[in-house]
């Protein structure tokens, strides 16, 4: 997971070497529906849920990736909201603040009984920020999400029984974030300062949910069915570079010197424009995005005394709109401000929808102590897009029909010990409006691995080989496209992916009360090109066979330990990773890649009676201030050392626990 604002708003993620880039190569969900505002028009995840109001998490890898879609090369996560609650009446409040004018109120409330109930949930998040904008100015933010849950439902005692839920979201966010980086001098000298080019950058969304789901339990057999519909309207307002298509890139890491250093000294605010050429371009990208569709997963389950089955099948029909209005002014830097210097004029307007019918069957057959999971996934996906500006380069409607099959094995050698592997095939689809040459990114991956759980240890060590016959870059301005290339996919040809992963914990129980919990990860990621070529994407650039992909750590991971007691919980984290490449390529890591990271984190918890509990945490203790890209420029997402403190019944959030033995797939996982 790459980090871009500092505070987690719009994480990175990538699995298993895919690009990490706006969470494009992973499907993410929520509650099972897909989560991002347009995963097949648009999949770049310009949302994300609050993790305060996420109740908990699945990973889905290898084989059981299939299940979930459309991205199944690295895998899928599902994100799960808090349910409504069947058993009486519940609540928190979790009230924080924090360096920086920082502040957190997290509350929600529910009710409910076996026949019914209503949950109401409020998060939000605001703080005036760490970085420094030259002259003065807003360089913080201010999030808040709401959800509502209502659930209907007929006596549990019947043979046959119904459930109807109905949730809604509204989502809001203003925050004055800037793409624009710093020059590498600058950075080494204050990596939090912000040039006065960027004081009018500003990124507003708002978004709105509604889901209704209906459940039907006959016995043996459950049939859910989910209608949808998200909707998410995003301004960015933000440098988009200089009006003689200067190489920001470039300037930003070239020596300070002769022009260079002239339009420098303008983005600082040192220096006035002078000449039409030096003006700065601002660009507001404004994007509406829908998405809906209805996905129905029917299970059913068969025991006898020689097998176990379990079968689930599902459809699911979704549609997306995409709709992209870009805008460019040229502003005048004059005196430190921004003057605007011309007419807004149009750089793109255009609209990409996107209908797909998904279907997928999955076994989970166990003889004895050995479960057989076969499974196929098939997506028929239906692009068309419209070019306002250029109604010539409209797209006529493209049918693409994909089939992928997979297959795992896993070995209960002991209650407490697993062996599994499993075969997939990976794919992730063309968006609308790409170039006739464009292919899907597809995949074969390989897995194996051995697991190892109990209610005090837990371990797992895995080994994969991704092998693309096609990979794909997907451009997007946080990965250092320039406008006009925003959206485009590029090939990548043949590639590697292989590594392993592991992770493991203990809760070690000490003499009287104490018990020292620990736990740690490390992923191992080697990539490699297996086509030499040369691409318009700037990730890749000139490829030669060998090659490394960018933005892919060959080493990661952390380790978490602590102290914990009835009174008190005292808890310290450590991650890192190695350096990252900037653009494909092999050899030793210069000085314009990724350097390698180091973090600290602690965490005191100490519940003062059965309501209330204290909170004191520490997060980047060492006040380090690691580079986590050079695209589209330098950037330093990692605050300096900041603390919160606060206060929120015991209990809750429930610590991080992991299931001794995942039962319904070779490689699922609820983590928390």
């Amino acid at each position: 997971m790459r980090g871009e604002d500092g505070y987690g708003l719009r994480p990175n993620i990538g699995m298993r070497g895919a690009n990490s880039d706006r969470s494009a190569k992973v499907t993410l969900l929520e509650d099972g529906v897909p989560l991002v505002p347009a995963p097949y028009a648009g999949p770049a995840a310009y949302y994300f849920p609050m993790p305060m109001r996420i109740a908990g998490v699945e990973v889905f890898k290898g084989a059981a990736s299939t299940q979930h879609g459309p991205q199944t090369v690295g895998g899928a996560i599902n994100l799960l909201t808090r349910p409504v609650p069947t058993d009486g009446s519940h609540g928190q409040v979790d009230l924080a603040a924090g360096l920086r004018d920082t502040a957190r109120l997290h509350v929600w409330a529910g009710t409910g009984g076996k026949r019914g109930g209503v949950l109401a949930e409020i998060a939000h998040l605001r703080t005036s920020g760490f970085k420094q904008l030259d002259g003065g100015g807003p360089t913080g933010f201010a999030r808040t999400d709401v959800m509502l849950k209502g659930r209907i439902a007929s006596d549990p005692a019947r043979t046959t029984r119904n459930a109807l839920l109905l949730k809604l979201g509204w989502g809001h966010e203003l925050s004055h974030e800037t793409y624009l980086g710093l020059h590498v001098d600058d950075f080494a000298e204050n990596p939090y300062r912000r040039y006065r080019a960027s004081q009018n950058g500003q990124m507003q969304w708002n978004r709105t949910q509604i889901e209704l789901t209906h459940q039907l339990d006959v016995g043996a057999f459950r049939l859910k069915t989910v209608a949808y519909h998200h909707w998410l309207d995003r301004t960015w307002t933000k440098v988009n570079g200089f009006a003689d298509s200067r190489d920001m890139h470039a300037l930003l890491q070239g020596p300070d010197a002769g022009a260079s250093s002239i339009y420098l000294d303008i983005l600082r605010g040192e220096a006035d424009s002078t000449e039409p050429g030096q003006r700065i371009r601002m660009g507001t990208n404004h994007r509406t995005f829908q998405s809906f569709g209805v996905v129905s997963t029917a299970r059913w389950r068969k025991r006898t005394d020689a097998f176990d089955s379990q079968l689930e099948g599902g459809v699911r029909v979704h549609g997306d709109i995409a709709d992209r209005v870009h805008t460019e002014t040229d502003h005048d830097m004059v005196d430190g401000v921004l003057v605007k210097a011309g007419p807004e004029e149009y750089a793109l307007n255009t609209r990409g929808t996107a209908l797909a019918v998904a279907a997928h069957i999955h076994e989970d057959l166990q003889i004895g102590g050995l479960h057989l999971l076969p499974g196929v996934r098939s997506e028929t996906i239906r692009t068309t897009y419209h070019h306002f500006l250029e109604p010539e380069n409209d797209q006529e409607p493209i049918w693409r029909t994909t089939f992928l099959p997979g297959f795992a094995a896993l070995h209960e050698v002991t209650p407490e010990v697993q062996v599994f592997g499993g075969v997939h095939r990976g794919f992730s689809p063309v968006a609308p409006g790409q170039a006739p040459e464009v292919k899907p990114e597809s995949s074969v991956n390989l897995e194996a691995g051995v697991r190892l759980g109990d209610p005090y240890l837990h371990g797992e060590v895995v080994g994969y080989f991704n092998r693309y016959s096609n990979l794909t870059g997907q451009c997007t301005l946080s990965g250092g496209c320039v406008d006009d290339q925003i959206d485009q996919q590029f090939n990548g040809g043949k590639a590697w992916v292989y590594g392993a992963e592991a992770d493991g914990g203990a809760q070690i129980l000490l003499p009287g009360p104490f018990s020292l919990p620990i736990s740690a990860t490390y992923t191992l990621s080697m990539s490699s090109f297996r086509t030499g070529f040369v691409s318009g994407f700037p990730q890749f650039g000139t490829v030669s066979i060998g090659d490394m992909l960018p933005y892919v750590p060959v080493h990661q991971g952390g380790v978490r330990a602590g102290i914990a007691h009835p009174r008190f919980e005292l808890m310290a984290g450590l991650s890192a990773r190695s350096g990252m490449r900037d653009s494909a390529g092999q050899g030793p890591l210069t000085e314009l890649d990724i350097p390698a990271q180091a973090l600290v984190d602690l965490s005191l918890q100490v519940p003062f009676d059965d309501v209330l509990k204290g909170y004191v945490t520490v997060n980047n203790l060492a006040n380090a201030h690691p580079l986590e890209s050079w695209r589209p420029s330098a950037r330093a997402p990692r605050s300096p050392a900041r603390s919160w403190s606060g206060s929120r019944p015991p209990g809750s959030p429930p610590r991080v626990t992991r299931p001794p033995r995942p039962r319904s797939s070779e490689d699922r996982a609820v983590v928390f």
